[in-house]
């Protein structure tokens, strides 16, 4: 043991480098402190509730889609409304012809009445 003092200063100052690194070491570890896990766990509960609220929207964009309507809805009604706007128009053809008749054997009635009266006075 013919150790110097410098060289039991660089022995204890090596010794207490390691003891200083197993040390900081096991703090620096955050699950052996237990950190990772509670930060685990608490991204945990944020995940689960952001899962909830995208299937919340979820069913909301689904609602909405159900509830919209579709290019191939809106064109079959527009040919729908197209069609019953040309019947609208062959029926008011139609009624216009047949004021119009109606119109003509009115007046021939008018002429048919005057005639009869007049002959019937007349005698």
């Amino acid at each position: 043991m013919s150790e110097t003092w410098p060289e039991l200063a660089i022995i204890a100052f090596i010794i207490a480098g390691i003891a200083v690194a197993i040390w900081r070491g096991g703090q620096a570890n955050p699950e052996g402190t237990g950190t990772l896990g509670k930060r685990l766990n608490g991204l945990e509960g944020k995940v689960s509730s952001i899962k909830a609220q995208v299937g919340v929207i979820e069913r909301q964009v689904d609602d909405i889609e159900r509830r919209s309507a579709k290019a191939s809805d809106i064109e079959r009604v527009e040919r729908q409304l197209a069609e019953q706007a040309a019947q609208i128009a062959k029926l008011s053809e139609i009624a216009a012809k047949s004021s119009e008749a109606g119109d003509q054997r009115g007046k021939q009635l008018d002429r048919l009445y005057d005639f009869i009266v007049e002959r019937g006075m007349g005698k």
